[in-house]
């Protein structure tokens, strides 16, 4: 038994006292020590996110650092350090170059304890300028310190080792080629003569998979007139040891004007497969899964020089045409009566813009009434060359019987391929013209045979009267004469007019179309005659310009649409939702096109021209105003 001494004086203790005592002492050391370990973990802690976040670094690299002006280059920005949780890398402005993202991938790794991870960014850069561009700046901010990567330079040539890529019949390039995809556009000529076939192909290539249909932005082709020729089917070629799918689709272009023209850029916007590694350790599955990322492919603009046509042995029929073409002529019949008419069909067809080819020029027959039957075109393509065939039909009528003939008819193009005038010649067609029974003499042609009158043959007899005149009951009341009827009615017609009037007005007051309507022809009078005040030489576009709009006018009006901005397969279309014949559409469309070539050929047309179009344009409004759209 312990005894413990207080004040002197002794006491008793139990011994369960000594045990608490002990006990209590143990406790608090305990606690100590976990405050203790629990400050170093913290410590420590801190220790590791402020290493971390020294250990931040940016590594920014180019490929290659020289490219041409059509050319691309790869900018890559790798992160290293900082964990999972990498804030957002600040850009700087880049105004010399389209700067697109390509997405990014992440790397995370533990080795023998040490974890690494870095970030890595792909940029593609298309210049817009030559010139040496530095790339810096490019930084992020972790723990209020700002961390800022290498300076880089890239210089821009105003050509590179090669253009876009070329692809040989071994289907490989030049030039080593790494894209997932691009976007070529080239021409088969760039030193064409004016209104002759240049041929513009876009290949769309890409080496990743794509989720959806491409949308193209066609390219601006200002100074062309354009066809497309059609898309050819997709098919696999290896580039540079890399398998690309390639889209082809092909324009046919024909300069209108000489000079310099220029093809704008064209672009691709398609979704492709790309993968992206995700920042989880922990995910297995983050690299195996394709991600869709968005992106834009353009081609690089194309300039070319248009060449006019050599003015030396210059045929002075010449209207424009550039190609390749054959004529022919074939009657319906040769053997007919007088006044019975014969069609003869005029066909010319070859490769070239068909759109641009006119009517033979008829000479003036004396033996034959002459008149235009229908006219009709159609394209089609040889190859990547655009043809087609352009048919007129003509009426000739014999006025007298005999052996007649309709003269061969001339007509004359431009090779390019000879770089020389070619004229073709239809045969003579010989018309055996049969006299018909009762035959008359056609009034075009006098007639010479003997005369007959009647007159006074006798005194004692009087030629036989020709008019009965005038016969009338004798005392006819006033009440049923003409005159006073007439009279006495005109204040109730005048009445009944002005009540027909008024309803009118409001009833075209209240419906636009109908009003539209029943104005289209006053309004296209009125342009046909502004037209025929500009019918000459001097002022040949804006006749023809007056032309177009009069007759695209007229059937919008009568449709009640908006002409501004209608093109012809606009209009082909609405005649046709209102049963409108296809030989009048087709008639309609072929002037328009020919008011739009007239306007814009080199070749100036001549005062016969001027007056055929003006008569088309007014026989168009006749046939459309027949129609009686549904």
């Amino acid at each position: 038994m312990r005894c413990v001494m207080t004040n002197r004086i002794f006491r008793r203790k139990s011994a369960a006292r000594p045990c608490r005592e002990i006990m209590s002492a143990k406790t608090g050391n305990r606690s100590v020590f976990v405050r203790i370990l629990l400050t170093v973990v913290v410590a420590l802690l801190a220790a590791g996110a402020a290493v971390a976040q020294n250990d931040v670094e940016i590594e920014v690299a180019l490929s290659p650092q020289t490219i041409g002006l059509n050319e691309q280059a790869i900018l890559e920005v790798k992160v290293s350090g900082g964990g999972q949780n990498v804030p957002n890398l600040q850009m700087p402005a880049l105004p010399s170059f389209e700067v697109y993202s390509q997405g990014s991938s992440s790397n995370f790794s533990i080795i023998n304890g040490v974890v690494s991870s870095s970030v890595t960014y792909r940029y593609l850069l298309v210049p817009h300028k030559v010139g040496t561009f530095p790339i810096d700046g490019i930084s992020l901010t972790v723990g209020g310190k700002q961390v800022v990567g290498n300076k880089v330079m890239l210089t821009v040539t105003s050509q590179g080792q090669s253009t876009s890529p070329q692809l040989d019949q071994q289907g490989t390039t030049p030039q080593g080629n790494t894209r997932d995809y691009f976007l070529q556009a080239t021409v088969d000529k760039k030193n064409p003569y004016v209104n002759e076939q240049v041929t513009l192909t876009l290949r769309f290539c890409t080496a990743v998979e794509y989720y959806s249909s491409p949308s193209l932005d066609e390219p601006a082709t200002t100074g062309f007139w354009t066809e497309v020729l059609g898309n050819k089917a997709p098919y696999l070629q290896k580039i540079n040891n890399r398998t690309y799918k390639i889209i082809e689709r092909q324009y046919a272009l024909f300069p209108t004007q000489t000079g310099d023209l220029t093809i704008g850029r064209a672009s691709i916007t398609t979704t492709v497969a790309t993968r992206v590694q995700r920042r989880d350790p922990f995910d297995l599955f983050g690299d195996l899964l394709p991600q869709g990322v968005q992106v834009t492919a353009r081609s690089e603009p194309i300039k070319l020089t248009v060449k006019p046509l050599p003015t030396a042995n210059k045929p002075e029929d010449f209207t424009g045409t550039v190609g390749h073409f054959e004529i022919e002529a074939r009657p319906d019949r040769t053997d007919i009566e007088v006044n019975q008419p014969v069609t003869v069909t005029f066909k010319i067809q070859g490769t070239g813009n068909v759109k641009s080819v006119a009517e033979p020029t008829i000479p003036e027959l004396p033996d034959f009434r002459i008149y235009r039957a229908s006219s009709k075109e159609s394209t089609s393509n040889a190859g990547d060359r655009l043809g087609g065939v352009k048919t007129y039909e003509e009426v000739f009528i014999p006025k007298r019987p005999g052996t007649l003939e309709i003269p061969a008819l001339a007509f004359t193009y431009f090779d390019p391929d000879r770089n020389k005038y070619e004229t073709i010649r239809t045969r003579a067609i010989p018309i055996t013209v049969k006299m018909a029974e009762g035959y008359v003499a056609s009034p075009d042609i006098p007639y010479s045979g003997p005369t007959m009158t009647i007159g006074s043959q006798a005194q004692d007899i009087r030629y036989i009267k020709d008019q009965i005149g005038s016969v009338h009951r004798s005392g006819q009341l006033i009440l049923t004469s003409p005159l006073y009827l007439f009279v006495n009615g005109l204040p109730v017609a005048a009445l009944v007019g002005l009540i027909v009037a008024r309803k009118r007005r409001e009833k075209l007051a209240g419906n636009i179309g109908l009003a539209r309507a029943r104005s289209a022809g006053r309004k296209a009078r009125k342009r046909l005659s502004r037209a025929r005040s500009l019918a000459n030489l001097s002022t040949y576009r804006e006749f023809y310009g007056e032309l177009s709009l009069a007759v695209m006018a007229y059937v919008a009006d009568k449709l009640n649409v908006s002409p501004h901005g209608m093109t012809g397969d606009q209009l082909a279309d609405l005649l046709r939702s209102r049963q409108v014949p296809d030989s009048s559409i087709d008639e309609a469309i072929s002037f328009l096109r020919q008011c739009d070539f007239a306007r814009f050929a080199p070749a100036t047309p001549s005062p016969d021209d001027l007056t055929k179009a003006l008569a088309t344009a007014e026989q168009v409004m006749v046939r459309m105003e027949e129609a009686k759209f549904a």
